[in-house]
């Protein structure tokens, strides 16, 4: 029998009033579309006689705990469109984690709330699910990074991701290059703003610094090159009248634009993958789905040798190194970037990697300029601490002989400042409290004084 609860029905039980009470937005939309599916479970009972109502199966977990946990362990293959004795099948299953999400959180949670905890030994055979494993199962199936036994390097398979993005339209195109090549989850992706890529439009890379939505951990990458001319070329073709602050991706429904979500773009990429062919069973993963891109991008930065620093700053991984990322300079961050970016192009293989080269050798280039000019100028800095204690040394040791010149003309004015000056510098430089004495030097020492001075005066260009 086929459930007539619908949203508002099930939102108007006293029951599901009270398990929601204290939950967001989210998690209520959640325990609602679960709850939908588990009415829609108990209703397809082949001899069931009576539809069946959230208020029956509250009622009926009260008195019989035990048989609700039954249920739900029924529930959780069904979702999967597994054959469950006694119940019409599940037209198309879902995967596993998603099911062992729907029956054992989400539905556990509504019970829980309701203070009618399950049993702990129940819950103790729970299934774990290893959905990590089934991605990798069919990752290995569709391979983008080989082993060339020819030139003994690993080769980026752009034969594969060419033929994906030759069925998306110029958005997803976009969309899926930036992923790739920035290593950042389509939900963070799909939040920047056309403001965010306008504001960089004089740079051959996209700078892109933010945090990530799912851990709350910064981050510091880029779109490479060609992802970066996507973009622009998106934007300029399809948001050219949109305002900084409109999302950057979007598409129309009703004649009104809306952000694109990850939803949205999951479903794109199985459908493109479908009709390239590629085949996945209920509960597995796409192996061209978008959470794929940041997993290549980690085995890209592997194959180029990136430190994991910088691989961490890049991807909004925790650091455990002791370095914050805010540390790491801009134009390193790029010259490690430079050195991956070529196993994250997928067009123009030859031209872009010469392109890639040649920024790899400018900034190698000007980083060596700049440590060069570093040590130039902490020589000279040497040369001339060295130059002015030589200076002072030779006045301080030739004091008298040039004070005695000085006095010998100090009959012009303009040398009687110049005097004085003299003495209360050598007083102050031995810290001597004693008030500066008046110097007189008689006439007759003028010829004894300039020969003194000339003697002086070789001698300091000969130490110079």
């Amino acid at each position: 029998m086929k459930s007539l609860n619908e949203p508002k029905k099930l939102i108007e039980s006293p029951h599901v009033s009270v398990a929601f009470e204290n939950l967001s937005k989210n998690s209520r939309q959640n325990y609602l579309a679960t709850l939908r599916q588990f009415l829609k479970f108990l209703n397809s009972r082949e001899d069931l006689t009576k539809e069946i109502t959230v208020d029956d199966v509250v009622t009926e977990a009260k008195t019989n705990i035990k048989e609700t946990q039954e249920k739900i362990d029924q529930f959780y293959p069904w979702l999967q469109g597994k054959k469950v004795q006694g119940y019409s099948q599940r037209e198309k299953g879902m995967r596993e984690s998603s099911a062992n999400q729907l029956a054992y959180g989400y539905l556990r949670g509504f019970f829980s709330n309701l203070d009618m905890p399950l049993e702990k030994r129940w819950a103790k055979r729970i299934p774990k699910v290893k959905h990590v494993k089934q991605a990798i199962k069919n990752d290995n199936l569709y391979t983008f990074y080989d082993v060339d036994e020819k030139t003994k390097t690993i080769q980026f398979n752009r034969e594969l991701m060419q033929e994906f993005l030759a069925n998306l339209k110029l958005r997803d195109v976009a969309i899926t290059l930036a992923m790739l090549s920035s290593s950042q989850d389509s939900g963070d992706l799909l939040n920047l703003n056309v403001g965010d890529i306008r504001e960089q439009k004089d740079k051959n890379r996209i700078f892109w610094e933010g945090t990530r939505n799912k851990t709350g951990v910064p981050f510091r990458t880029f779109l490479s090159k060609e992802a970066t001319r996507f973009v622009r070329k998106y934007l300029e073709q399809e948001r050219a009248n949109a305002k900084p602050t409109d999302p950057l991706f979007v598409f129309t429904r009703n004649e009104k634009e809306k952000r694109v979500t990850p939803g949205n773009l999951a479903s794109v990429h199985r459908e493109v993958a479908r009709k390239m062919g590629i085949k996945w069973e209920n509960g597995d993963y796409n192996p061209l789905r978008p959470k794929r891109m940041r997993h290549l991008f980690r085995t890209a930065c592997d194959t180029a040798g990136i430190p994991e620093l910088y691989i961490n700053a890049y991807m909004g991984h925790r650091n455990h190194m002791g370095q914050e990322y805010s540390e790491l300079s801009k134009a390193k961050i790029e010259l490690e970037y430079l050195r991956v970016e070529p196993f994250l192009t997928v067009y123009g293989q030859s031209e872009e990697s010469l392109e890639i080269k040649e920024d790899i050798r400018k900034m190698e280039t000007r980083v060596v300029d700049l440590n060069r000019e570093i040590t130039e100028q902490k020589i000279k800095n040497m040369q001339l601490e060295a130059k002015i204690g030589s200076m002072y040394e030779f006045v301080h040791r030739n004091f008298d002989p040039l004070l005695t010149f000085v006095d010998a003309i100090s009959e012009l004015p303009e040398f009687e400042t110049l005097k004085q000056k003299m003495v209360e510098a050598k007083y102050a430089k031995k810290e001597d409290d004693k008030e500066p004495p008046e110097v007189k030097v008689a006439p007759t020492k003028i010829k004894e004084a300039k020969e003194a001075f000339r003697n002086a005066k070789e001698e300091m260009e000969e130490e110079q």
